[in-house]
């Protein structure tokens, strides 16, 4: 029960806006990212190792599209590490059929560490038939966000890397929310579709 609680004010935090507007800025409008009244999004608190579970699990059930983006996600380890599970579930909808879409960080600094990981990522996951973009080198992208089917939403501190799939100290939520799922599909949509200009 506690877990649950927390959970919903977890969520509650990251989807209200972190400012107050007056009824007269308002002016009848809502603000963006606005959950509608009534609309409690179902929430699942992940600690730990329980996000790997949890994410590999719907991964292998999707159906219809994955959206992922990512601040770093690191596959160069060993080959049975969760980071790389994951990577070959992102393959392995691929394959089935499902459009999967990455977005990855590529900092400015050609010789970085975050942006061999994240291009020796991207040449495998595009091997698997997986669509691969990087953010802009002059804006960090640090979101780290999956959403899968229009419906769960996965968010919180994990990155994907071994370290955070199977070692860190990590907290993330998952939501089944179409609306939540939409409202983060599109955010990260607009950031892809940046890259693209």
């Amino acid at each position: 029960m506690l877990k649950r609680v927390f959970a919903i004010l977890l969520i509650l935090s990251l989807l209200l806006p972190a400012y107050v507007l007056s009824e007269q800025q308002l002016k009848g409008q809502r603000p963006k990212g606005h959950v509608h009244e009534g609309s409690v999004p179902d929430c699942t608190l992940l600690e730990d190792a329980e996000y790997f579970n949890m994410l590999i699990q719907k991964l292998n059930e999707s159906q219809s599209h994955i959206l992922v983006s990512m601040y770093i996600f690191k596959t160069t380890g060993s080959k049975s590490n969760a980071a790389n599970k994951v990577r070959d579930a992102l393959t392995a909808a691929a394959k089935r059929g499902v459009n999967v879409k990455v977005l990855l960080e590529i900092e400015d600094e050609r010789s970085s560490s975050l942006n061999e990981e994240n291009r020796s990522t991207a040449d495998s996951l595009v091997q698997g038939g997986v669509n691969v973009y990087f953010d802009s080198p002059h804006r960090r992208t640090h979101v780290k966000a999956v959403v899968i089917d229009d419906r769960y939403t996965f968010i919180g501190s994990h990155n994907l890397t071994a370290s955070a799939l199977q070692y860190n100290k990590e907290l993330s939520l998952m939501i089944d929310s179409e609306e939540v799922a939409k409202k983060t599909a599109k955010y990260i949509e607009d950031m892809i579709a940046e890259t693209k200009r």
